[in-house]
């Protein structure tokens, strides 16, 4: 049996309508668009659009033409060291090494992979209409920042400080080229593993480093100009005290509060007696 329901009880607020409802845009879970002062304007939003994919395109070209010199390098003539020709866009040809081909072809995988991680947020933001103009730096280091990221753990790679149980020697291009375009998608869980390496690398005992030296900065509980501890909350009002009953044996008792209708018969009475 169900309990009655009070009929002044409040009841449950309907769902607000879903401003995408019936336009092919996001979920009814998603928040609302910005207001159109707010968010980028639309030449803007057009304009990173085409930078992405102009970035896109020039880290496949590079990539595809890379790696036929590259392959060649490190498969056949990488003892000698002698060079090969390279041509992109037009421009060249170059010589280039082994390592050269290397690295280019790392900062264009790491390209590919900061492209995917650009794309996919301004697709998803510029599609819910909630693109700042705040964000538009982030888009514009995002592939400097995952081809930096990228150079760093290839040389940690060449240098062995990854390896387990392979010489620093070893020159897979497919391999280098597919960690340098996870560093690029994912450059935040890049640095993270960089970071969590380091610190167990480079820690220090208990006791050790800063922890030996004397005479520190220590923190001080703040004091009130006269020297008396201050409140631990000197905004919270202190309660009012109740008054202390009289003493014993004392003449003076307090008044008992009296109503208007016991006044009343005693004015009367008193007026009778004067006349």
């Amino acid at each position: 049996m169900t309990p009655p329901v009070s009929p002044t009880a409040d009841p449950a607020p309907s769902p607000a309508p879903d401003p995408f409802a019936g336009d092919g845009g996001p979920t009814p879970g998603q928040v609302a668009p910005l207001p159109p002062q707010q968010q980028m304007a639309g030449w803007a939003v057009l304009l990173l659009g085409l930078m992405l994919l102009a970035e896109a395109f020039v880290c496949v070209a590079a990539l595809i033409s890379v790696w036929t010199p590259l392959t060649t390098l490190t498969a056949e003539r990488a003892p000698t060291g002698a060079p090969e020709l390279w041509t992109v866009f037009g421009l060249g040809p170059w010589h280039l090494t082994s390592n050269t081909a290397m690295l280019i072809a790392v900062l264009a995988a790491s390209g590919l992979g900061s492209f995917v991680h650009a794309a996919t947020s301004f697709a998803t933001y510029a599609g819910n209409r909630q693109l700042l103009p705040s964000w538009l730096p982030w888009y514009l280091l995002r592939t400097a920042i995952g081809g930096a990221l990228a150079l760093l753990v290839y040389f940690l790679l060449r240098g062995g400080l990854f390896a387990n149980g392979t010489d620093g020697t070893a020159t897979n291009p497919y391999g280098f080229a597919g960690i340098a375009g996870l560093c690029g998608l994912f450059s935040k869980q890049a640095t993270d593993k960089l970071r969590e390496i380091f610190d167990t690398v480079l820690t220090t005992r208990d006791g050790a480093g800063d922890d030996e030296r004397d005479d520190k900065i220590q923190p001080t509980a703040p004091t009130s100009p006269t020297g008396a501890p201050a409140p631990a909350n000197p905004a919270t009002p202190e309660p009012p005290t109740a008054a202390e009953p009289p003493a014993a044996g004392s003449d003076s008792a307090p008044a008992e509060p009296q109503s208007a209708a016991a006044t009343i018969p005693r004015q009367t009475a008193k007026a009778i007696e004067s006349a």
